[in-house]
């Protein structure tokens, strides 16, 4: 016993002294949280040029009711930025304390849609040939690290079913998830990675799968992710403020996770995709593209496409016979189960889709209502499940 405590001390001394390597990071910092951003090396993206702006239409008459209710909904909730964005209009927007339209929040995971996004850019202008491509095309050097390569493609990567031999378990430092986000050299941990299994398989979530990608979309150019990020998808969709994306200690982007921008330059990848891929009359990613990705079918079915999420409506019911014929008038395909509480359930599936990261960071798209929802902030100290709340939103705003 008195050894580990003096192993665990010393490893404490090297956590508070050093932080060359991800464990003793992680023993010093621990889970990821809102001031991250102040821990790394970051790459600054400008602001663009010609800024695009929403209108402003939080005090109309219309959305007062939707402002006294979320103004009392939110509290408590440890929510940093909530902004509803309706036809091109702001109809809500409320800040914590301390925080402002122009405040950079931490996106974490929703970076990777973005990835996800560029990734369809570039395939659209020929940089990349296609998402069946193989790995290897563009990062040979993985071959002789596992002969399973030989059947990765960029859709495996882009839909989380690389089956990758990693592991995205995040409550040890010395877990894959915790050397990537903490790691000093992700190009070494990328050239050195192997796969567990048979590509295409099974969808497992992986952060490690969209660094993979960044690293091809960077070898497919030859220019760094945040010149291409700047080039794609900044400057053309006019945000409002400066950017920040943290790097490792070689300045290279941690593409699945970190960037940080103000919540009304986040709702504009929401606008992005409800336009079909068109900003002010120019394509930027092709239509194809948009619905491959967010088509209601494939999307429901796989839970996860091009790196956004799908969300469904799921419908509660006290009767089992009365959710079963709800069930069959909805024509929904999904299961009728029984969660714990008694209550019988089923999935419909829907046009919306969502991009996310931990702590509740969330961007949610309604197509049929023409609407985006942002949230930015940290897990609620009080019992709300914002992934209920806020497609339950959108779904009400259809006027």
């Amino acid at each position: 016993m008195y050894r580990s405590y003096r192993m665990l001390f010393i490893l404490l001394v090297f956590a508070l002294g050093f932080g060359a390597c991800a464990p003793i990071r992680a023993l010093r910092w621990w889970q990821p949280d809102l001031d991250d951003s102040s821990k790394f090396h970051a790459a600054h993206m400008l602001k663009a040029t010609i800024p695009f702006r929403f209108k402003e239409a939080t005090t109309f008459d219309r959305y007062q009711k939707l402002s006294g209710y979320l103004d009392t909904v939110l509290k408590g909730t440890n929510t940093n930025a909530f902004v509803v964005v309706k036809n091109d209009s702001i109809i809500y927007e409320n800040y914590a304390d301390q925080v402002n339209k122009n405040t950079l929040h931490p996106s974490f995971s929703v970076a990777k849609s973005y990835i996800g996004t560029l990734t369809g850019m570039l395939i659209d202008d020929g940089s990349i040939g296609s998402a069946n491509d193989l790995v290897i095309r563009y990062l040979p050097e993985l071959e002789k690290n596992d002969p399973r390569f030989r059947k990765l493609t960029l859709q495996h990567v882009l839909d989380m079913r690389a089956a990758l031999d990693f592991d995205e378990d995040q409550e040890t430092p010395f877990a894959g998830i915790t050397k990537l986000y903490y790691g000093s050299a992700l190009s070494n941990q990328v050239s050195k990675l192997k796969l567990k299994g048979e590509p295409g398989l099974k969808f497992e979530y992986q952060s490690m799968a969209t660094q993979l990608l960044a690293s091809v979309l960077e070898r497919a150019t030859g220019k760094t992710l945040q010149s291409l990020f700047s080039a794609y998808i900044w400057q053309p969709l006019g945000a409002e403020s400066d950017a920040l994306w943290s790097m490792d200690d070689h300045q290279t982007i941690k593409a699945f996770c970190c960037l940080n921008a103000t919540a009304r330059d986040f709702a504009k990848l929401g606008r992005l995709y409800l336009n079909k891929g068109k900003w002010e009359g120019k394509q930027l990613l092709s239509e194809r593209w948009i619905n491959q990705s967010t088509a209601p079918d494939t999307l429901f079915t796989k839970g996860y496409k091009n790196q956004f999420w799908a969300v469904s409506d799921t419908r509660y019911f006290k009767d089992s016979l009365e959710a079963a014929k709800q069930r069959k008038d909805l024509g929904a395909t999904s299961k009728l189960r029984k969660n714990t509480r008694g209550n019988f359930y089923f999935s419909v599936k829907t046009e919306e889709f969502r991009a996310e990261g931990i702590l509740g960071q969330i961007v949610y798209v309604n197509p049929k209502n023409n609407l985006i929802i942002v949230r930015m902030g940290n897990y609620p100290s009080k019992n709300i499940y914002f992934n209920g709340l806020i497609p339950e939103i959108g779904r009400k705003l259809n006027y």
